[in-house]
């Protein structure tokens, strides 16, 4: 069952392959995708930048109206022409007109002629190519200047451009015919890289074969790079680049700089936009065919608002083309939409019996579940059991090694204070042995002293204290060397007893003052205060003010003061 549905699946996805070819026929890099994804924004906002370009018309013309000068009012329509220009053929040309006129009554030949430069590009613009022919033939080349020069070679190439998209394929070996060839030669002579006619005519005197386009990329294109592609002349210059490496044969570059170009035009407001057109070209041979009509909508629209008669032909044929290729891939949607819709029925059938024999499966196995749960409801009472005999088993076996522990801890304990009491046992042994030697010595001494009737010798030695004193300090410093040899940790333990500030600390020489003798005598089990004197050679008074004392700096309760210490240091062994 389950392999009948993986086998209907991999059917559907079978006969999905060739619609997703289909429709992912366009690839693009990130770059142009990203390149293409920005100018359809700025598609998007064309509304906002256009009213922003007829609010600063606006502006212009109300400051020609204001003009009253004809010097004024000259360059003011001449400013508005240039607004005009590639925005609005019928304004371009009413104010080229008024331009014409008021440098006619002005006598200025030489704005005269720029006014029919000006009225040749809007006539070769809106398809009267013609009169834009009739109008430049009327021009004396040799008057003209040399800025008037590039503009007139300008308009030509201009001419030249739309005559040949009007016409279609010119059958030339180059961009251009062979009697614009000498303007442009004329033109590059004294032509510097920063006039704005530079790239437009370097670049369409590089348009004869790939080694020139080649050639003439170097030269355009560091330039290109360097605006911002806001203007009219950034998408000229981005255009004839883009010709330039059509030329060259690299159709990527070539995209890249045509949709720069589109970009420009659309932030300029400009409506005479032909670069968008082509992109829209590429986009449908491409297969991307939404993108494309929106394009060409869009160019369709600007062309009415422009009224460019030159352009709707070739953008109506495009727009039917792209409309077509639509028309017949949403037919085949509709065609593998219908299979698929058979396929999808097709799988709910298998669907529909494999939910059956599922069904069916799951009562089997609701019986075979309930008969298990009633096992393991036996089964669990039996562990519930051997749970509750082991964890009475575990208690008994903590409090055995509990008690294990305690007394293995008492015979530790014991051990260690049996040993600490063999080896003070041995310890006093030996002083007592050793005192003995010296009062046997002394009694040999007084012997010879009476044996030779040395009696005044005999009463100096027994008068004087001196003997038992440094017999008493022997003493301490036996008594003090042997005790913290075995309890080697009393005295840190004993301070942990007082306060920190009353703690006290050993003496030079590692000996014990009076109060610490008299507790480790107490940690050695003697507690009476008489037999405490009588050892340390004291006053029964000394011993009971000392423990006073210590009672009074402890840190815990006096009433368990001399039991602690009882406890203090661990021998050493």
């Amino acid at each position: 069952m389950f392999r009948l549905i993986f086998f209907v699946f991999t059917l559907c996805t079978f006969f999905m392959l060739p619609h997703r070819a289909q429709a992912a026929t366009h690839r693009y890099t990130s770059e142009i995708e990203a390149l293409l994804d920005e100018l359809d924004s700025l598609l998007v906002a064309s509304v906002q930048i256009n009213q922003a370009k007829e609010m600063r018309l606006a502006s212009l013309r109300a400051a020609y109206n204001r003009k009253t000068d004809s010097e004024h009012r000259y360059w003011m329509a001449a400013t508005l022409y240039d607004e005009y220009a590639a925005y609005d053929s019928d304004s371009a040309m009413v104010y080229a007109d008024r331009a014409k006129a008021i440098a006619l009554a002005m006598g200025r030949n030489d704005l005269v002629v720029d006014m029919d430069l000006n009225r040749a590009y809007v006539f070769s613009a809106t398809g009267l190519l013609d009169d834009a022919m009739a109008c430049l033939r009327g021009i004396d080349e040799s008057k003209l200047s040399s800025e008037q020069l590039r503009k007139y070679c300008e308009r030509m190439l201009f001419l030249s451009s739309h005559r040949d998209y009007y016409m279609g394929d010119s059958g030339r070996d180059t961009a251009y015919p062979e009697y614009i060839d000498s303007l442009i030669t004329v033109s590059l002579q004294d032509l510097s890289a920063d006039d704005r006619y530079y790239c437009w005519i370097v670049g369409w005197g590089h348009l004869k074969e790939k080694a020139e386009a080649e050639a003439g990329i170097e030269v355009v294109r560091p330039i290109v790079e360097a605006s911002e592609f806001r203007t009219r002349e950034d998408a000229l210059n981005a255009w004839v680049l883009s010709k330039l490496y059509e030329y060259a044969g690299d159709d990527e570059l070539k995209l890249k700089y045509l949709i720069l170009s589109a970009q420009a035009d659309v932030r300029a407001s400009v409506k005479e936009i032909a670069s968008l057109e082509e992109v829209a070209a590429i986009l449908y041979e491409n297969g991307d065919l939404e993108r494309s009509n929106n394009y060409v909508n869009y160019c369709i629209n600007c062309a009415n608002q422009y009224k460019s008669r030159i352009r709707l032909g070739p953008l109506a044929g495009l727009q039917e083309r792209s409309l077509g290729a639509i028309y017949r891939h949403s037919q085949q949607q509709a065609r593998e939409n219908r299979k698929m819709l058979v396929l999808v029925v097709a799988v709910l059938v298998v669907l529909v019996l494999a939910l059956v024999f599922i069904i069916r499966q799951m009562r089997l196995l609701s019986k075979s579940r309930h008969a298990l749960a009633h096992a393991n409801v036996e089964l669990r009472e039996h562990v519930d059991e051997l749970q509750q005999t082991r964890e009475e088993l575990r208690e008994a076996n903590e409090r055995l090694a509990g008690m294990y522990d305690n007394v293995r801890q008492s015979a530790s304990d014991l051990s260690a204070n049996n040993e600490a009491k063999e080896r003070y046992i041995a310890s006093i042994f030996a002083l007592c042995s050793d005192y003995i030697n010296k009062l046997d010595d002394f009694r040999k001494n007084i012997y010879r002293m009476i044996a030779a009737r040395r009696f005044d010798e005999i009463r100096e030695l027994t008068k004087s204290p001196e003997l038992s004193h440094v017999e008493i300090k022997e003493l301490y410093a036996n008594f003090d060397k042997i005790f913290l040899q075995i309890y080697p940790d009393f005295v840190d333990d004993f301070n942990t007893l007082l306060r920190p500030e009353e703690r006290i600390e050993l003496r030079s020489g590692g000996q014990l003052n009076t109060e610490l003798r008299i507790y480790a005598l107490v940690r050695l089990g003697l507690n009476d205060s008489v037999k405490i004197a009588k050892f340390l050679h004291v006053s029964v008074q000394t011993v009971y003010n000392t423990r006073q004392r210590a009672r009074n700096k402890a840190a815990v309760p006096k009433e368990t003061f001399a039991e602690a210490v009882k406890s203090l240091g661990r021998p050493s062994f």
